[in-house]
């Protein structure tokens, strides 16, 4: 192996070192039946399948009411100036990171008791969707968690899918 391998080789090998060992540190305070998502103390549910950090709680749950697009983004900014769970690059998920939590065999109840799939490491009461990040000029896709789920565009301020559940990726910087 040459040494430009040997480098490369152990600059991965220090970075999963970091990963691992900055998760080691966080009190898990609940897992799923299936090891795939985990509860800390802090309020966030890390998936160790996308290696994704959500908010445990989504917006519906903190603040007891619909977040226009523009506003969810405001949330995200004001996460991340609290510093929530030590993190300051909180964000609207994509839609394919949105859509990697909707999985047809975990049922949950959303906000007004109707079934929804995601799994149950996330508290009962949620919206049945969330607001993302892709938008086009006065829409933006929010995905669904209800029935098969799904992505659709709805305008930004008048949405009827308006919920949100902030992400950061594992790896990010603060």
């Amino acid at each position: 192996m040459s040494s430009l391998s040997i480098s490369r080789v152990g600059i991965i090998f220090m970075a999963l070192l970091f990963t691992t060992s900055v998760w080691a540190d966080q009190k898990t305070i609940a897992e799923s039946a299936d090891k795939r998502f985990a509860n800390f103390a802090d309020g966030t549910t890390l998936d160790r399948k996308t290696s994704l950090l959500w908010m445990t709680n989504d917006y519906w749950q903190v603040n007891a009411k619909w977040v226009n697009w523009y506003t969810a983004n405001e949330f995200a900014q004001r996460m991340n100036n609290k510093n929530f769970a030590g993190y300051q690059d909180w964000r609207l998920p994509t839609p394919k990171e949105a859509a990697t939590l909707y999985d047809r065999r975990k049922r949950n109840l959303d906000k007004d008791g109707d079934k929804i799939f995601i799994d149950s490491m996330f508290p009962k009461g949620a919206g049945w969707s969330t607001w993302t990040s892709e938008e086009k000029r006065n829409k933006a896709v929010a995905v669904s968690y209800k029935d098969e789920g799904g992505q659709a565009y709805q305008d930004k301020i008048s949405g009827t899918d308006a919920f949100l559940r902030l992400v950061r990726p594992v790896t990010g910087g603060n």
